[in-house]
């Protein structure tokens, strides 16, 4: 059960970074001292107590004399200007994209803490507020790894170092892309930003160069372009898209996903808990349906809860690093509601020596171990992804990491080929993921592998395979009754034209991967039923639609061809599939209906399956 923890500190437990040194097959090489990165802008941290005796204790880094205000998201400028004066404060945006979430911070002199602390918390117009804490990656030596420039390999994919990512081979990715490769799906890397462009002194990776991005934001400089002067969020983003059948390079697990880079660490690996929380909401608001976040501390606080509770809300799916303390307590963001915590493996499938583990441990993956070379291929057996070199980040290569920073964004990226399978409500994401994780049983679970190693073969055939027999069952079940009157009253042809249109509707052709020898999936808009099409049409962010998962469709059809016979026919067998592919989302829980929240939802979603059963009936009824 997941619970807050206060008692550790935060600027040491931060977060499973995993940039532990990785290995070079015949030369390795440290940092040069003059090509050392460039600090982001200056902070004036404090260790000191910011309240006193109590829950937040002295020794976390925090910025002196700073606290995040979250407002309620409804507050209105005549309260919010009225609440600056009775506290005699001036709270900004802490970004040009904070307004819609009223995140706020307030910069006073350093006595007034506790004060403010405790009147602003119990503000009925603030959702929470807390000292701007400092989270930072861990400060073990980097070592990066360059390998030989391989050929490129026969076959899918032809990625010539993809042989050396064992990792990919431990989750099954490979197995998973008949099925799906994660196109519509955007996964927002929040972390150090991305090499994903060129920017002054900065390259774009060579294996991003097909790799599909979405705007992001750079929170640390203010300014668009979210470019990685460090390396661990390029790494990262690696992992869950890198640019796949390329001839280059190594693969990533949902190469068909677009990257939103969210950069709220410096080039030193730093960065405040307001541009954290600032980078989540900006994420659920402009499309992304996955978050990864390779971050994280030891103590739990509200405005990090509240921003992963509205971003699960808006129907993103959170995964976060469990920490790389090796101890046995929960880790946060990933401990949080509404947060998937993973923790990592080594080639064998043991826990790694660093992660963290315990019961609030949600599904385990590969993190890697540089210390070591169990599969015997003459490397280390970290991650392996392109990336920029540590303290040289105008250089790119080849680089072995390793942490639950690097087991994460695998979940990410299995995430995204479920999503794009239409399965989006991320609570549901998270039940398939488990459910399909290759599980250690119950001890396993409770030393940390939560509910088994990650499964993407296994993920997929659940979400695409199963899930489409199931809506394809209850597809001919509900067509029985418009089926049933066209035979008695022996229109045989009404019933040819009205079955192919119950089976597109209520499943579309789920079965086509298994009938290709493709590597990648056929057509992705007839694998999917026709309510699910806005998925493709529009992104996953519209899926669940109204207008599409609702009777709308069918029942305009139905007056359309109501004087035609055989189009009558049709529109009663489509009625039939499309009440199928509503009535399994409300039961089981796999798609959100936007702006229709919770039980709503489902309730909008069954009622609407009873109106087309009906209508089904009445059309097949009405056949002369």
């Amino acid at each position: 059960m997941k619970h807050p923890s206060y008692r550790s500190l935060l600027a040491s437990g931060l977060l499973a970074a995993g940039l532990l040194a990785t290995w070079q097959g015949v030369q390795h090489f440290q940092p040069a001292k003059d090509g050392a990165p460039v600090p982001g802008p200056e902070l004036n941290l404090t260790y000191a107590d910011p309240d006193g005796p109590g829950p937040r204790q002295a020794g976390e880094a925090r910025v002196s004399g700073e606290l995040v205000l979250d407002l309620k998201d409804e507050a209105t400028p005549e309260q919010i200007a009225e609440l600056q004066q009775r506290y005699g404060i001036e709270a900004k945006l802490n970004s040009i994209h904070a307004g819609g979430a009223q995140l706020r911070l307030v910069d006073v002199d350093e006595s007034r803490v506790p004060e403010l602390l405790e009147k602003l918390s119990a503000d009925p117009l603030v959702e929470s507020c807390c000292p701007n804490y400092y989270y930072e990656l861990p400060a073990e030596e980097q070592a990066a790894a360059a390998i030989f420039r391989a050929k490129p390999e026969n076959g899918f994919p032809n990625d010539p170092m993809a042989k050396y990512q064992w990792h990919m081979n431990q989750i099954n990715a490979q197995k998973a892309w008949p099925i799906s490769t994660g196109a519509d799906v955007v996964v927002s890397v929040i972390d150090t930003g991305v090499a994903y462009r060129d920017f002054k002194d900065f390259k774009m990776l060579e294996d991003l160069e097909n790799t599909k991005m979405v705007a992001g934001y750079d929170f640390v400089n203010k300014r668009p372009e979210a470019i990685d002067d460090h390396a661990h969020g390029s790494h990262v983003a690696g992992t869950v898209a890198q640019s796949t059948n390329n001839g280059k390079g190594v693969m990533g697990v949902a190469f068909s996903a677009a990257i939103m880079p969210i950069k709220v660490l410096s080039a030193r690996g730093g960065g405040t808990l307001s541009n954290i929380a600032d980078g989540i909401y900006f994420s659920a608001d402009h499309g992304a349906k996955v978050i990864n976040m390779s971050l994280g501390g030891g103590f739990a606080e509200a405005t990090l809860r509240t921003a992963v509770a509205k971003a699960h809300a808006k129907g993103v799916i959170v995964v976060c690093a469990a920490g790389n303390e090796s101890k046995g307590r929960p880790s946060y963001p990933a401990a949080y509601d509404g947060a998937v915590s993973v923790s990592a493996t080594d080639f064998n499938e043991n826990l790694t020596f660093y992660s963290n583990y315990g019961p609030a441990i949600d599904i385990a993956a590969p993190g890697g171990d540089t210390r070591s070379d169990k599969n015997g291929d003459g490397f280390p057996d970290g991650v392996l992804q392109n990336a920029p070199v540590p303290g040289q980040a105008t250089r790119h290569d080849y680089l072995w990491f390793m942490g639950t920073s690097m087991a994460c964004p695998h979940v990410a990226g299995v995430s995204a080929l479920v999503e794009s399978l239409g399965v989006t409500n991320p609570a549901a994401v998270e039940r398939l993921l488990k459910a399909t994780a290759r599980s250690k049983g119950k001890e396993g679970q409770e030393k940390g592998y939560g509910a088994g190693i990650l499964d993407a073969q296994r993920a997929v055939w659940k979400a695409g395979i199963e899930f489409g027999a199931w809506r394809l069952g209850l597809g001919l079940v509900l067509f029985a009754l418009p089926a049933l009157a066209m035979l008695r009253r022996g229109y045989f042809l009404g019933l040819i034209a009205a079955l192919p249109a119950a089976v597109m509707a209520s499943s579309g052709l789920f079965f086509l991967p298994l009938m290709s020898s493709s590597p990648t999936p056929p057509c992705w808009m007839l694998t999917t039923g026709l309510p699910s099409w806005g998925l493709h049409l529009l992104g996953a962010p519209m899926h669940g639609n109204p207008l599409l998962f609702s009777a709308l469709v069918p029942v305009v059809l139905s007056l359309i061809v109501v004087d035609i016979r055989p189009l009558r026919s049709l529109v009663a067998g489509l009625s039939a599939g499309w009440a199928a592919h509503l009535a399994f989302a409300g039961l089981t829980g796999t798609v959100s209906v936007l702006f229709i929240p919770g039980v709503i939802g489902t309730l909008w979603l069954l009622s609407n399956s009873l109106f087309l059963i009906f209508l089904a009936t009445v059309l097949g009824e009405e056949q002369p």
